[in-house]
């Protein structure tokens, strides 16, 4: 845990038990000075959550009960502004809590790694129950776990951005792989590992081209799975950059090439519990072709919807992108 943010955790629970102490003493401004450091405690700890990119969920959850448990100590203590105050967080940040647990969760896309089909400064809404409801902020399953299909557009945290895995839980078949692909894999793997890892992992959005038991193969821009070959059809192309409608299971999706990974080639054979995925920019997407499978345990949800796009601070949003994803 960061000592920084303990560190700020107890002086607002410290500022919470003067702000009840004040209340019951019925002085008014020492009370209401307790209010504003404590407002301005919680700006710095909501900013620190934000840095250390922990899951939004729990601590929606973790503040929730929090609101509950202040709404029966003020009841207990007979402060009536305590009580009505929790009372009211309560069930604000209970509904809020259920929406983005449950239902659907916005997301920002920070880059373009899905070009053409989602633009950087796509706000999108992901389905949170598209693959099973999940205890808010962790893997755990309150139902069944729901299967994902190819063409999917997936938000999940791959393996690479947790601290703590190994590259043989991204490629449990790395032992079937060529010298030279293994170690090709591994120092990829682990170079990817050390620059971007984190406690609890980093959130991507990719598309779902594998599922278990399928066989993939790719060489440049063609890809057969299963021994069947996906339909391209080139859409345009211009100063070098091409638009490809690719189809999967009879759903198409618009992909875009530069030519540059025109002689790469991979094949995987996917396990079970696991999911191959790959960017719709295929010469600038970090993908299963660098960092392996990711694993059913750790899907966050569907990407369904453009709410709203917003390039930059300096522009104006603009719902001119309103779609469904393809």
């Amino acid at each position: 845990m960061d000592a920084s943010l303990i560190f700020l955790l107890i002086s607002e629970v410290v500022g919470y038990l003067f702000w009840i102490h004040f209340a019951k003493e019925d002085k008014l401004s020492y009370r209401n000075l307790t209010s504003t450091l404590m407002f301005l405690v919680a700006l710095v700890i909501l900013y620190r959550i934000f840095i250390l990119n922990l899951d939004f969920g729990l601590v929606l959850s973790i503040a929730t009960l929090l609101a509950v448990t202040s709404w029966a100590l003020g009841s207990l203590l007979a402060i009536d502004e305590l009580r009505k105050e929790s009372k009211s967080y309560f069930f604000i940040l209970l509904v809020i809590t259920c929406i983005r647990s449950f239902a659907y969760e916005p997301y920002q896309i920070p880059s373009r790694s899905m070009v053409p089909g989602l633009q950087v400064g796509d706000f999108v809404l992901v389905n949170k129950h598209a693959y099973g409801l999940k205890f808010p902020g962790t893997n755990y399953l309150l139902t069944d776990l729901k299967k994902v299909e190819r063409n999917d557009v997936a938000v999940f945290v791959p393996p690479h951005t947790f601290c703590d895995t190994s590259p043989l839980e991204a490629r449990p078949d790395l032992g079937t792989l060529s010298t030279a692909q293994s170690q090709l894999f591994l120092t990829k793997f682990l170079k990817l590992q050390k620059d971007r890892c984190t406690a609890n992992g980093i959130k991507y959005v990719k598309r779902v081209i594998g599922i278990p038991g399928d066989e993939v193969e790719i060489k440049g821009y063609e890809i057969w799975i299963n021994d069947n070959k996906l339909n391209h059809e080139l859409i345009s192309t211009t100063g070098g950059e091409s638009l490809i409608k690719e189809t999967i299971d009879s759903k198409a999706h618009v992909i875009r090439s530069l030519g540059l990974t025109e002689y790469a080639q991979h094949k995987w054979v996917v396990p079970e519990g696991s999911y191959l995925a790959i960017g719709d920019n295929r010469d600038n997407s970090l993908d299963s072709r660098a960092w392996g499978y990711f694993s059913e345990d750790t899907l966050v949800g569907k990407a369904e919807y453009i709410w709203l796009h917003w390039s930059s601070f300096s522009t104006l949003p603009t719902f001119a992108r309103n779609q469904r994803i393809e």
